[in-house]
């Protein structure tokens, strides 16, 4: 597994500082950004302790500095660190996601088994695995979104989101 700052480069390099376009069939334009602040929440950090100090900016700069490592977040809760473990291991896949993946209407209500309230779903298949990226409106009077969680699975598994709780919006990217 890669350390966290290598994720964090990573992360900086390809998606941060970047607006990745999407038009739906009616004209509308989806923005997407990613922020700084949201890169711990999206390895799932969250998930290992609820200390603020290692979330949002706070985790990022620790990150930078070298306090936070998966050692680190290993010997905070190993349990919850396996449990998030997949996400840091497939992150770097996100920049492909990002270029490649299915942009879907995603309706909560539908899909069961979920507290994600997301907008917009991007998926793909890739390296025999389900990848997802959830996307939530950043205000209602804009077109940007913002991811808020993002998983993958293996391929042999069934979709965690069923497509009843998909509609594809018609996209071009």
């Amino acid at each position: 597994m890669k350390d966290l700052q290598d994720l964090q480069q990573y992360y900086e390099q390809t998606l941060c500082d970047r607006v990745f376009r999407y038009s739906l069939a009616n004209g509308t334009l989806i923005d997407v950004i990613f922020y700084r602040e949201a890169f711990c929440h999206l390895l799932g950090i969250q998930h290992i302790t609820k200390n603020r100090r290692f979330i949002g900016q706070n985790g990022y700069e620790r990150i930078r500095s070298g306090k936070l490592t998966v050692n680190t977040l290993k010997s905070m809760n190993r349990a919850g660190f396996g449990k998030v473990k997949h996400r840091m291991e497939h992150f770097p896949l996100i920049g492909h996601l990002m270029e490649h993946g299915d942009l879907f209407r995603f309706y909560p209500e539908r899909a069961g088994r979920t507290r994600i309230q997301a907008t917009f779903l991007i998926h793909q298949e890739e390296q025999e695995l389900y990848l997802h990226l959830f996307l939530a409106k950043e205000s209602p009077k804009s077109n940007i979104y913002a991811p808020m969680s993002n998983f993958s699975l293996p391929l042999h598994l069934e979709p965690l989101y069923p497509p009843a709780g998909l509609t594809s919006p018609g996209i071009s990217a």
